[in-house]
C-alpha cells in the first residue's frame, strides 16, 4: 500500500490471500471485485467442498461494487445469489465475452466484449489464462462505460504484451525448454499438465514434481502425470515437503510404479534421493528438442530456479539458453549466485 501511494498510483489490483471473508483485503475500499475461479485448497480454513470456499470468497462483496466472476457453471446460481443479497451488480465472463479455445503462437487470439472486440491479444500459455486475461478485460471495459476515464488501455495487446507473470506456465529456457508453473492444488496441476500434454514438442515430455505434504493430488492427477515420457519426484528442500519416500508412495498410489533413482531415464516414473542429484541426472540425459515442466509447489518452482543459477526473477523476463545452465548444473550443483543464468 505504501509502495503504491509513494509511486501515485491511480488503481491498485489488489489479490486476495487466502479466501476473502476474513483476508486484510476486504478492508480496503473498491471500485470492483473479480473472481476468477474456485478450488479445493486450503480446505483446513477455507471449508471441504467448492460451495464452502466460494462462500468465503464471495465474503468480499460490498454493496453497489460490481462482481466480475468466471466461475463454473455449478457456483454460478451460488455467485449469483450472493452478488443481489450484497447489493452487488453482478457481471459473467461467460455470458458477456467470447474467445476461442485455443490460440495462435503467432497471430494471438481475439475477444468479443458487449462494448468493443479486442484483437491481437498475446497467448500466455494455457486456456485458464486466457480466461483469466478475458475477465480482466471485461471488467475494465465495462468500469470505462461508466467511468469519467478510460480504464482499458488504447491497445490492449500491446499492454497485455508487457505481462510479467513468474511461474505461471512461465517458459524459462530454451534447447531444451524448461516450462515453470506454480499449481499445488488439484485444479491448477490439472490445468497445467493438459496445456503441457498438449504441447506440440517433438522430444521427450518430462515431468519435474515436487509438492507439500499438506496438499492433495487425487486418483485422477495419475493419469495426466502418467502421460509424459518420464515423471521426476524431487523432493524439495522444506520440512513441509514430501521426502523421496513419501513421493514414491504418492506416485504408487496414483498407479505409476515409481522405480529407483538409478533409472532416471529407463523407467517412465522415478524418484531421486535429493534435489540437487536428480537435477544433475536430468540436466545430463535432456535433448535439446525435450520439454521440462516444473511443477507442484510454489517452493519448487523457487529451489528449481535458484538450483538453476537465477538470483532476480527479472532475469527469467527473457527465455534463456539452457545449454550453459545445464552444462554448470550437470557438473556442480547450483549455478554460482553471482553469475546468474
Amino acid at each position: 500500500m505504501q509502495i503504491a501511494r509513494e509511486r501515485g498510483v491511480d488503481y491498485l489490483c489488489c489479490e486476495t490471500g487466502l479466501g476473502g471473508r476474513l483476508d486484510a483485503s476486504n478492508a480496503l475500499p473498491a471500485i470492483a471485485t473479480l473472481l476468477t475461479s474456485v478450488g479445493l485448497d486450503h480446505q483446513r480454513i477455507l471449508g471441504d467442498t467448492l460451495p464452502a470456499i466460494a462462500a468465503e470468497k464471495l465474503g468480499l462483496l460490498k454493496r453497489g461494487v460490481p462482481l466480475f466472476a468466471a466461475v463454473a457453471d455449478e457456483l454460478r446460481g451460488q455467485t449469483f445469489t450472493a452478488a443481489v443479497t450484497a447489493g452487488s451488480p453482478c457481471f459473467f465472463v461467460d455470458e458477456l465475452a467470447r474467445w476461442p479455445e485455443t490460440a495462435a503462437a503467432v497471430a494471438g487470439w481475439d475477444l468479443a466484449l458487449r462494448q468493443e472486440m479486442i484483437t491481437g491479444l498475446p497467448d500466455f500459455g494455457t486456456p485458464v489464462m486466457r480466461r483469466n486475461v478475458a475477465l480482466a478485460l471485461l471488467a475494465l471495459s465495462e468500469l470505462s462505460a461508466g467511468a469519467d476515464r478510460a480504464l482499458l488501455p488504447p491497445d490492449p495487446a500491446a499492454a497485455l504484451g508487457n505481462l510479467f507473470l513468474p511461474g505461471r506456465y512461465q517458459p524459462v529456457l530454451r534447447n531444451p525448454t524448461w516450462i515453470f508453473d506454480t499449481a499445488h492444488n488439484a485444479q491448477a496441476l490439472t490445468q497445467a499438465l493438459q496445456a503441457f500434454g498438449r504441447s506440440g514438442a517433438g522430444g521427450r515430455r518430462v515431468i519435474l514434481y515436487g509438492g507439500m505434504q499438506d496438499k492433495s493430488v487425487p486418483p485422477e492427477l495419475g493419469r495426466l502425470l502418467g502421460g509424459c515420457d518420464h515423471l521426476v519426484g524431487l523432493p524439495v528442500s522444506l520440512p513441509r515437503a514430501r521426502t523421496s519416500a513419501e513421493l514414491e508412495s504418492l506416485f504408487a498410489e496414483l498407479g505409476l510404479a515409481p522405480g529407483g533413482p538409478d533409472g532416471l531415464w529407463l523407467d517412465q516414473c522415478t524418484v531421486a534421493a535429493d534435489m540437487a542429484s536428480g537435477l544433475q541426472a536430468v540436466a545430463a540425459g535432456l535433448r535439446p528438442d525435450d520439454q521440462v515442466l516444473v511443477t507442484g509447489s510454489c517452493f519448487m518452482v523457487a529451489e528449481v530456479l535458484h538450483r538453476l543459477g537465477v538470483t532476480d526473477l527479472q532475469q527469467t523476463r527473457k527465455v534463456l539458453d539452457a545449454v550453459r545452465v545445464m552444462e554448470r548444473l550437470a557438473v556442480g550443483n547450483r549455478v554460482p549466485g553471482k553469475e546468474g543464468p
